[in-house]
C-alpha cells in the first residue's frame, strides 16, 4: 500500500531494512522481483536509480508516512532494541516495561502486545513473563492458547502471540521477544522467512515498538539498525543486477499453473502445523522423531 497510516516512517523503513537485509554485512536476504514495487509500497527515489549495479537511496516522504506519529513522539521512543544476556534478563525488562506502561504511562492491557517470532517456541518462551505478571497483578492471554481460537485480546489482559496469531493484528505498543531467532536460518530461504516474521512483528505497531534480543545475533541486528539510523531511516544499498537477484529468494514472483497451487497448498499446510504447534496441539520433540523416522525411511528407497 503506496500510504501507511498505520506505521510510522522510521518503523516502516526499520522493517524494510532488516526484512530485506538492505544493512546487512554480509548483503540482501531477498528483494522484490519487480522494481516497481519499491514506489509502489510509499518508497521516492531521492538519489541514483533502481538499476542493477547501480547505487540507490530510497526514502519514505510525509505524503506517504504521515508525519502525526513522529510530531507525537520522538524517533528514540517510537522504536527501541535492547539487547540482554540471557532469557532471565530478557524477561525481567519485559515484566518491568510492561508495568511501567500501564501504571505509569496509562496504557490499557490490551493496547500491548507480545511477540515470540518463532512458532516453536512461543509457550515455553512466554511463560516466565506472564508468571511474574500474574504475580504483580496484570493478566495476560496467550492468543489462540489461552482463548478461543476467533479471540485475539481481551480487555484488561495483555496478549502475548506467536508470529501467526499476530498477523492481522495490531496494538498501539508491541513487544518482540528473541528477536535474534530472525537474524539468519539454515540456508536463504529460511533466513528470508525469518526476516519475513521480523517484518510482520514490526508492522503490527500502531506507534510504538521494543525489539528485544539475546547474545551475538542480536548486535548483527543491531548494527543493521545503527546504520539505518546514520542514514536518517532511508534506505541506501547497490542494486543487485538481474544475476544477483538470482542468488537472493525473489518475493512477489509469479509462479505458474499447477506448480504455483501446488506450492501454495504446501505452505499453507504448514503454516497450519506450526500454529498446531504454536497451541500446544502437537508434541514438537514427536514430531521431530516422526520426521527423521521418515527422512531415513525415505533414504533406503
Amino acid at each position: 500500500m503506496e500510504k501507511c497510516y498505520r506505521n510510522s516512517r522510521p518503523l516502516l523503513a526499520t522493517a524494510h531494512a532488516l526484512g530485506f537485509g538492505i544493512y546487512r554485512q554480509r548483503g540482501l536476504v531477498q528483494i522484490f522481483d519487480q522494481d516497481a514495487l519499491w514506489t509502489d509500497v510509499g518508497y521516492v527515489v531521492e538519489e541514483g536509480e533502481l538499476a542493477g549495479g547501480r547505487q540507490v537511496t530510497l526514502a519514505r516522504t510525509p505524503e506517504t508516512s504521515p508525519e502525526f506519529l513522529e510530531s507525537h513522539s520522538s524517533v528514540d521512543d517510537l522504536i527501541q532494541f535492547h539487547k540482554f544476556e540471557g532469557s532471565e534478563e530478557q524477561t525481567t525488562w519485559l515484566v518491568q516495561a510492561i508495568q511501567n506502561d500501564i501504571r505509569e504511562q496509562e496504557l490499557r492491557p490490551e493496547d500491548i502486545v507480545v511477540i515470540n517470532p518463532s512458532p516453536l517456541t512461543t509457550q515455553k518462551e512466554v511463560g516466565p513473563a506472564r508468571q511474574q505478571l500474574f504475580a504483580i497483578d496484570i493478566n495476560s492471554e496467550l492468543a489462540g492458547v489461552s482463548t478461543s481460537a476467533d479471540i485475539f485480546s481481551k480487555a484488561g489482559c495483555v496478549t502475548f502471540t506467536g508470529i501467526f496469531r499476530a498477523k492481522g493484528n495490531e496494538a498501539g505498543m508491541v513487544y518482540i521477544m528473541n528477536a535474534q531467532d530472525c537474524v539468519s536460518g539454515w540456508d536463504k530461504t529460511a533466513t528470508a522467512l525469518n526476516r519475513n516474521r521480523l517484518f510482520t512483528a514490526i508492522t503490527r505497531s500502531k506507534a510504538w515498538v521494543r525489539i528485544l534480543g539475546i547474545g551475538p545475533s542480536m548486535d548483527l541486528l543491531m548494527q543493521e539498525w545503527n546504520t539505518l539510523k546514520q542514514n536518517e531511516y532511508k534506505l541506501r544499498f547497490p542494486y543487485p543486477t538481474d544475476e544477483e537477484k538470482k542468488l537472493l529468494r525473489v518475493i512477489n514472483k509469479e509462479m505458474q499453473g499447477r506448480g504455483r497451487g501446488r506450492r501454495k497448498a504446501v505452505r499453507a499446510q504448514r503454516d497450519q502445523l506450526l500454529q498446531a504447534v504454536e497451541k500446544g496441539e502437537v508434541d514438537v520433540d514427536q514430531l521431530i522423531l516422526e520426521l527423521e523416522n521418515l527422512k531415513r525411511t525415505s533414504g533406503k528407497k
